[in-house]
């Protein structure tokens, strides 16, 4: 190969290496645009992601008044396979905790029957503890239960059910409304009756009466709910002492103590009488149901704030002054 022809050579395997060169480089320019390309397209998808999420985040959590009905059913489901359950131990002969009570052999039932009606009582058992669960699933729709009452000791999913599908926090504009809500004010209200008219509508009418907030009225419709009241006086508030928590310890012990000593006076069996001077189970009942409406108090405040409502301080304490 003379000296002219190898120089064409080199030449052209020059140019060949330049044009792969080109290509590679066309190539790889190629896949950084398309890599930059999708990363923008990728951000482009988070930020709007993310510009959507809260919305619907807000909208899948928000509960609704239809939440609100499922609640209320399921709490009094539970309470009607309760109520079964119990009969059916009682007929049994059977205590809270299981065992057999010592009954006379007029009462006892033949032991195939005991097997029927016992399979009915565990399957009342079964359905509160299924029902419990949902209930559960479903208050986990609800703020306030996430926030605020999971955290309380002695509130279960049962005492929540009860709160949330009862009390209308829209409306309760005060403490004071949901004390009179729950019957746990003893003050004077206006009294109502209740018409039926033909056409199937129920109005409840003032009488001009002025009545307890806290005892029923012959001649007059509960100015309180009855459930409502049991559910929180009458089990939530023993939850509340078994569990010790905040409410048990800085109201309820401190206030039956101070009863104790007490000089006021309070009708008791029909006879105005002492604090310090009637039974042990009404200054126990009057210590509950003060300690219920302390932490009534410190709900509103949690719930209203919650959904953005305004707060406003207790009858008693924006005109009276009085200060717990």
């Amino acid at each position: 190969m003379n000296a002219i022809q190898k120089k064409k050579t080199i030449l052209e395997e020059r140019a060949r290496n330049y044009e792969k060169t080109r290509i590679k480089e066309r190539a790889t320019d190629n896949e950084k645009t398309k890599e930059t390309e999708r990363a923008r397209d990728n951000e482009k998808t988070k930020e709007k992601e993310r510009a959507t999420s809260p919305e619907k985040t807000n909208s899948r959590e928000r509960p609704t008044f239809q939440d609100v009905l499922a609640v209320r059913a399921l709490v009094r489901a539970r309470e009607d396979f309760q109520g079964m359950r119990k009969k059916m131990d009682n007929r049994l002969g059977r205590k809270a905790d299981g065992t057999d009570q010592n009954l006379t052999e007029s009462r006892a039932f033949r032991i195939d029957d005991t097997e029927m009606f016992t399979s009915v009582a565990d399957a009342c058992r079964a359905q509160e503890k299924e029902i419990e669960k949902m209930l559960k699933k479903i208050l986990k729709r609800f703020p306030i239960y996430n926030d605020y009452l999971l955290h309380v000791k002695g509130v279960g999913e049962i005492a929540a059910g009860w709160i949330i599908g009862e009390f209308d926090i829209n409306k309760a504009t005060t403490v004071s409304k949901m004390w009179q809500f729950a019957g746990l004010n003893p003050g004077l209200v206006k009294g109502k009756k209740r018409v039926d008219h033909e056409d199937g509508k129920v109005e409840f009418v003032e009488t001009g009466e002025m009545i307890r907030g806290d005892k029923l009225t012959p001649g007059h419709v509960s100015p309180f709910n009855q459930n409502l009241r049991t559910a929180l006086v009458g089990v939530l508030a023993d939850g509340f002492i078994k569990q010790q928590n905040y409410y048990a310890m800085e109201f309820y012990y401190p206030y039956k103590a101070r009863l104790e000593q007490e000089e006021s006076t309070v009708l008791h069996v029909g006879k105005e009488k002492q604090w310090k001077d009637v039974n042990k189970g009404h200054r126990d009942r009057a210590a509950k149901r003060y300690m219920i409406k302390m932490f009534l108090k410190d709900l509103y405040v949690a719930w209203r704030t919650i959904e953005g409502l305004p707060v406003r301080p207790s009858y008693q304490e924006e005109y009276l002054g009085h200060k717990h």
